[in-house]
């Protein structure tokens, strides 16, 4: 279990006075540090990560060793904690304990666990540390937006039987159908900091809005028209019920999912409708006038 601790100044003295003359539990590691009393070290690196400052001790130090998750291999000491983060006190912890060292420097105060736990840990003056450099907090879902940006979700191309630029016939349904080319699941990806994450896109529909009030929704590319089959049958069409030029919609829409590394995420961002296409249509009627045949009344 980790001691965790608040340190007023004169605790935090207390602290250091009460352990003078115990044997130091990193005695001698070259970086500086000689008994708790007098805890120093140099080097290593501040990070601000959540709005406090924290320090990486040099590899190689016995506090860089203190820092692992596990006891150092062989007979356990008991003096010796493990475990150990190391928190920046800044310039407050200097104002209120005073120098502890060489300047440029600061408290740094160790929170740990093991049987060398003391509540609070000394502080250890720290000098030449490189200057804190601030980890981004990055959130996944705005670079998963990001990510569905990236795709290429092009508009489709409208299909019809009769062809678009042909008039179409009042009471007489209309095949209607995009491109099959359209109709394939894309992805795209993007990264920040340390999280990438990848966006995928799967059509799932196309809502044709024909131009009239009404509109279709196909659940699929729709099936393109062969005169080589004049007995197939489609999902996809429309019959209109009265003559005039209509202007023709067709909008593709995908399901998007996306993914991440670097950060826990990932999900449905549901659908995400394509540019959409568009075409002009003619619609006309055409009446048949029956005459009699032959002499009679």
């Amino acid at each position: 279990m980790r001691a965790w601790f608040v340190i007023p100044a004169t605790f935090v003295a207390a602290a250091i006075t009460l352990v003078v003359g115990i044997e130091p539990a990193w005695a001698g590691d070259g970086y500086g540090q000689n008994n708790y009393s007098s805890a120093q070290a140099s080097g290593g690196q501040l990070t601000v990560q959540a709005g406090e400052t924290h320090w990486t001790p040099p590899a190689g130090s016995s506090w860089a060793t203190a820092g692992g998750s596990d006891p150092p291999p062989g007979k356990v000491n008991p003096n010796q904690p493990y475990g150990c983060t190391y928190m920046a006190g800044g310039a407050s912890a200097t104002a209120s304990i005073g120098v502890g060292g060489a300047q440029p420097g600061q408290w740094v105060f160790p929170v740990c666990a093991g049987p060398g736990v003391i509540d609070p840990m000394p502080p250890i003056w720290v000098t030449g540390a490189q200057p804190a450099s601030a980890v981004v907090q990055v959130n996944p879902v705005v670079v998963a937006e990001q990510a569905v940006k990236q795709l290429a979700l092009a508009s489709p191309t409208i299909e019809m039987a009769p062809p678009s630029g042909s008039p179409q016939l009042v009471g007489v349904a209309t095949w209607m159908w995009v491109n099959p080319g359209a109709w394939q699941t894309l992805s795209a990806s993007a990264s920040a900091g340390p999280v990438t994450t990848t966006a995928t896109a799967t059509p799932t529909k196309v809502v044709w809005d024909m131009g009239d009030g009404q509109s279709v929704t196909c659940d699929g590319p729709g099936t393109p028209y062969s005169p080589s089959a004049p007995n197939a049958t489609t999902n996809c069409s429309y019959t209109w019920g009265q003559a005039g030029t209509y202007h023709v919609t067709a909008t593709l829409y995908w399901s998007v999912t996306w993914t991440a590394i670097g950060a826990p995420g990932g999900g449905n961002l549901g659908l995400q409708a394509g540019p959409a296409a568009q075409v002009s249509v003619t619609v006309t009627e055409s009446q048949a006038i029956n005459t009699p045949t032959g002499g009679g009344n």
